[in-house]
């Protein structure tokens, strides 16, 4: 557990350290918000949409059964201490979910082909949902969101805050952003949200581009790191004793 608690401090004291170069050197600029058109993935994403929801659709059925957040990430109760936050898991900073993978394969083969995606998984915000206010841990990447199941309300009730800037999802729409600004995430509706939610390697020049990959590789050797993933394993496992695959 100590040795867990100084790899936490590390990467926090690393990431405070480079997120200002991080940003100050990214391609596309220093933004709470990024232009689509700079990242082929939200096109490939977009023009897929209607495969990724026809398998997120299959699997979704068993959304009461995806883990919940804070039993796998139980350093983060305060963004969520409820079961109304939950994730299926498909790779995390590049380990495979295989399982997981398999219930999503068209979804997984659009993933593989962008090598600067190092983590998705299916993001499910139940009902009457905030997540608290929180900073992402590692400002080497940007994170995606391809809405799949928005529920209709007068507009203000599913919201995506980035440091004051609001964004509202929209079926079949990617928006990406940099999740190291204070961000709150909201679903003041009765129904579930649910977003393919995606970590992309933010575009920088060499050598950063290079130190930012050595940092990730060497996070996933981390004691924090490898109890994060068993967790998940553990999940994925009791996921399918539970319901046995077809």
């Amino acid at each position: 557990m100590e040795q867990q608690n100084q790899d936490k401090v590390s990467s926090y004291l690393a990431n405070r350290i480079l997120e200002k170069v991080f940003r100050r050197f990214s391609v596309f600029g220093d933004s709470e918000f990024f232009n689509n058109q700079d990242f082929h993935i939200a096109k490939v994403l977009e023009e897929n949409y209607g495969i990724i929801k026809k398998e997120f659709e299959e699997i979704d059925k068993r959304t009461n059964d995806f883990a919940v957040f804070h039993k796998v990430s139980d350093d983060q109760l305060y963004i969520s201490n409820d079961d109304k936050w939950r994730l299926f898991f498909l790779k995390s900073v590049n380990v495979r979910f295989e399982n997981n993978c398999d219930q999503m394969p068209e979804t997984m083969k659009l993933i593989d082909a962008d090598k600067n995606i190092v983590s998705a998984y299916l993001s499910v915000l139940g009902p009457n949902k905030m997540l608290m206010p929180h900073c992402g841990p590692w400002s080497g990447i940007l994170r995606i969101h391809l809405a799949l199941k928005v529920p209709e309300s007068d507009g203000t009730g599913c919201t995506l805050v980035v440091n004051g800037k609001e964004y509202k999802w929209q079926e079949g729409k990617v928006v990406v952003f940099d999740d190291t600004y204070e961000h709150i995430a909201v679903n003041m509706t009765d129904e579930e949200r649910t977003v393919l939610f995606m970590d992309f390697m933010r575009p920088l020049p060499f050598p950063l581009r290079w130190i930012n990959r050595i940092c990730l590789g060497t996070a996933r050797y981390l004691p924090y790191f490898k109890g994060y993933i068993k967790r998940i394993r553990d999940w994925e496992k009791n996921f399918y004793e539970a319901v046995p695959r077809g």
